[in-house]
């Protein structure tokens, strides 16, 4: 029987995300919370969404992010305890997945929970409690397999793996599912600098082939603790292939960790092992690894040749073109950095495979933009075919990654070190930064973040006589429908406020928005930095920033 994802349902309290935590670990596959999913969506806890946008806006974004998750086959998925009152999600689970249903007697769930305040005032009442249980039973006992789940959480995941053994037979090679080979070469033309992004899905053979052409001597392959034991290992014996002697280096992960202690030493280590003016780096991971490694190669030697490798959706549309490299500062978000262009990016499609939704759909902010600022029929592919670009579709993503990144070759090739049209394509940034930096990095993703800097942008915007008044609409109907945030509560304004004076597109006293008269149609302005204040008012009472 193929390979089918795993979902388990249950009542509140049941232990689903427990379960499919210890679940995902025995079968070697990846674990999905779905509450957990839709909070970052909303970039809010499940409470507030449902005393906020509501819940019906809560169960839309459910049913398209369940959709999502069952999409990969390698998945063990926890649903939150109402998501299969909808039919239609019932009916999708029983053709799509191996359905589990947890159950666990009320009374039993009652003495679970007891009185720890779990923000649900439901368990306080008895009465409606008992009715709920009872009326989402029906629901419930349309599961394909059901397990008393009333022992501990270790002795369910048993009995559910003793129950499951014969539905994991062979299941597909996930890389299989993406098309094979080579699918395109975009040329960025740089003069002396120029090199190609090359794109397909399991290229291996032909990435020996380029780096055989590619500099001398030793080749180091940096990446960072989370890709590294993915990815690393397959990488290092290609580039093996090429006889080179392979320089492996870890760096740290995650945007709170891109700074640039990590990058002097790993050039030290580089510099200490005899390194050469024609040795090439290799870049393997998303882009606060890219970002890293690329200063590596601008710094040492004053520069060597540097190959990148995304492994995410958003580096391989975004980060891994243009020759931005850099570090974060304790005053904002890549202030310290360099223009060093890649000698050849390296986009293969496979590395997706095992790429947490969460992340996938912050590269799609990334691919709104691009369609918004000079791809319309990107953006309107994406308004049509949404569920496909959230599952993942071979076809759909492939030209996703294709179109986004002729786009960005074009305007690179136009503006190499963003002296003028290039700067278009910090659309929703001014923002978008400075809520990255004032939440904390790692609280929203870059993705997330610039889908809400991009509504801020529009409503902007279109206050200001700018923007067509439906544009905006219609990018914040996308960025939901594909499961982005297009507000954030809670942050401090004030420091909203010292972030955004501290950003590096200030000039003078003026700071340079990026708006759209319409699709595809950016325009600079430079607005005065003293109307920061002003602005973060007007997204207050806007609903992008809310308490």
């Amino acid at each position: 029987m193929p390979l089918r994802p795993i979902v388990l349902s249950g009542f509140m309290g049941a232990g689903k995300s427990t379960v499919a935590e210890r679940l995902a670990r025995s079968l070697g596959r990846t674990c999905v919370d779905l509450d957990l999913e839709i909070e970052a969506a909303f970039a809010m806890p499940v409470q507030e969404i449902f005393s906020g946008p509501g819940e019906s806006e809560f169960r839309d974004m459910e049913s398209r992010l369940l959709r999502q998750a069952i999409s990969r086959p390698d998945r063990v998925v926890a649903l939150g305890g109402g998501t299969v009152i909808d039919p239609a999600n019932r009916a999708l689970l029983r053709g799509e997945a191996l359905w589990i249903q947890l159950d666990v007697p009320l009374r039993e769930l009652q003495r679970r929970i007891g009185d720890r305040d779990v923000g649900r005032p439901l368990w306080g009442d008895p009465e409606a409690l008992e009715k709920l249980f009872s009326e989402r039973a029906s629901a419930y006992a349309a599961a394909e397999i059901r397990v008393d789940a009333e022992a501990g959480p270790g002795e369910v995941a048993a009995a559910i793996l003793g129950l499951i053994a014969t539905d994991e037979s062979d299941g597909a090679d996930l890389a299989s599912t993406m098309p094979p080979g080579h699918l395109a070469t975009i040329p960025v033309h740089l003069g002396e600098s120029s090199y190609d992004i090359v794109i397909g899905a399991g290229m291996g053979e032909a990435l020996v082939e380029r780096m055989m052409k590619l500099g001398e001597g030793p080749c180091a392959l940096l990446t960072d603790w989370n890709v590294g034991p993915l990815h690393a290992q397959g990488l290092q014996e290609l580039l093996e292939k090429t006889g080179r002697r392979i320089e492996r280096a870890v760096l740290p992960a995650g945007e709170e960790n891109k700074k640039i202690g990590a990058v002097v030493e790993t050039a030290d280590r580089l510099l200490d092992s005899g390194w050469q003016r024609r040795a090439p780096v290799v870049a393997l991971g998303g882009g606060v690894l890219g970002d890293m490694a690329g200063l590596v190669a601008a710094m040492t030697l004053r520069g060597v040749p540097f190959v990148q490798v995304p492994t995410t959706l958003l580096a391989m549309v975004d980060s891994s073109v243009g020759g931005k490299v850099g570090v974060n500062h304790r005053r904002g978000k890549n202030l310290l950095g360099a223009f060093h262009q890649p000698s050849l990016v390296w986009v293969d499609l496979a590395y997706l495979d095992t790429l947490p939704d969460r992340e996938f759909r912050s590269g799609l902010g990334e691919i709104v933009k691009a369609g918004l600022l000079g791809e319309p029929s990107l953006f309107e592919m994406l308004e049509a075919k949404p569920d496909l670009a959230l599952g993942r579709d071979p076809h759909v993503l492939a030209e996703m990654v294709r179109r986004s990144c002729v786009f960005k070759a074009g305007v690179v090739a136009q503006d190499r070190e963003e002296a003028g049209i290039r700067r278009v394509l910090n659309l929703g940034h001014s923002l978008g930064h400075a809520i990255e930096a004032t939440a904390g990095y790692g609280r929203l993703l870059h993705g997330e973040a610039v889908a809400v800097g991009m509504v801020a942008a529009l409503e902007l915007g279109v206050e200001l006589g700018i923007t067509e008044p439906s544009l905006s609409g219609r990018a914040q109907r996308l960025l939901r429908t594909l499961g982005l945030p297009t507000s954030v509560p809670g942050l401090d304004i004030d420091g909203l406020a010292r972030a955004m004076g501290g950003d590096k597109k200030i000039h003078g006293e003026s700071l340079t928005w990026v708006f759209l008269t319409h699709l595809g149609a950016p325009e600079l302005r430079d607005l005065p930095l003293a109307q920061v204040s002003t602005w973060l008012e007007f997204f207050k009472k806007r609903g992008i920033l809310t308490p």
